[in-house]
């Protein structure tokens, strides 16, 4: 059977630029007196990847509560929940035990089975849970979450414990100029959660740079089809970082980190007709879309062809 990645139909370049309107700090994890910018050693400042997709992921998951899915993705994004043991399909218990129930039925459909054998599972291991025995039940509930994750919109994105995300962001590496981007130390107070005081005696400074640089976010989109679920949810977060922008880094409640879209370009590459072999040299040969195109198409309102 096809998989979100394989077989590899569409590959997606995009190049998103940003304008810094705040002070920003992307910290190096330390609780130091003074807070530095994490830099490699040629003194190059790192927005990592990961940062990157910690911030669009927290976008898209408001996003997708806040949007009406039919199906499982429906079933998926009402039972997505984040913590700290990583990301699980049982926010509503009442919910999820209902469909493991159902679940169990539907072992004997050869597409169940199709999908449960290509995400690991044994043959007697879904025998064992549609007979219901003793390792059955226990296998079961785990079966079932996940195939609810196979078919979350978020989990195909960015990724959860079952699927691999379809998009990939890059480093960003920001060099200081005297000019351009430049260096500044900001005091701060520790805060007491409980009592919302100032704690005394916590005095800190964090390296900030300054407003105005541009920070260009380059991402790599492998398989987003066009007017799938996954693809609406994603022209959705870029739409909405067209009117608020995106927050990175430390310090984001007190204002840190504010970053307002300025320009966006897209590549698409169509692997399955790629007689130019654009792949070799995607920002010549092959179509290029701006932000609203690529919206279109992602929602599926523009065929596009490569």
């Amino acid at each position: 059977m096809e998989l979100h990645l394989n077989p590899l139909i569409y590959k997606t370049i995009g190049i998103i630029s940003f304008k810094l309107s705040s002070p920003l700090n992307i910290g190096t994890g330390g609780r130091d007196t003074r807070r530095d910018f994490l830099r490699i050693p040629d003194g190059r400042l790192l927005i990592p990847a990961s940062t990157w997709k910690g911030s669009f992921r927290h976008l898209t998951e408001l996003i997708a509560k806040n949007t009406e899915f039919e199906g499982m993705s429906k079933l998926a994004v009402k039972l997505y929940k984040e913590n700290k043991s990583g990301i699980t399909y049982t926010a509503d218990k009442e919910k999820f035990e209902e469909f493991v129930n159902d679940f169990q039925e539907k072992l004997g459909e050869d597409n169940v089975k199709e999908i449960l054998l290509d995400i690991g599972y044994s043959t007697d291991e879904i025998v064992e849970a549609q007979k219901g025995s003793q390792i059955g039940r226990l296998i079961l509930p785990k079966m079932a979450e996940d195939f609810i994750a196979l078919h979350c919109p978020i989990g195909k994105l960015y990724g959860n414990k079952v699927l691999a995300g379809k998009i990939r962001f890059l480093n960003n590496l920001i060099k200081l100029d005297d000019d351009k981007v430049k260096m500044h130390i900001r005091p701060g107070t520790g805060i007491d959660r409980q009592s919302g005081k100032v704690k005394e005696g916590v005095l800190y400074f964090i390296n900030t740079i300054s407003p105005g640089p541009e920070i260009k976010l380059t991402l790599i989109a492998d398989n987003l089809m066009s007017g799938e679920d996954d693809s609406k949810l994603f022209a959705n977060t870029l739409e909405a970082l067209r009117f608020k922008g995106l927050s990175i880094g430390a310090r984001k409640s007190v204002g840190l980190g504010c970053l307002n879209l300025d320009n966006a370009e897209f590549y698409l590459i169509d692997l399955k007709h790629d007689e130019n072999f654009a792949i070799g040299n995607p920002f010549k040969k092959c179509r290029k879309m701006d932000l609203e195109e690529f919206i279109e198409w992602l929602r599926g309102r523009n065929g596009v062809k490569n």
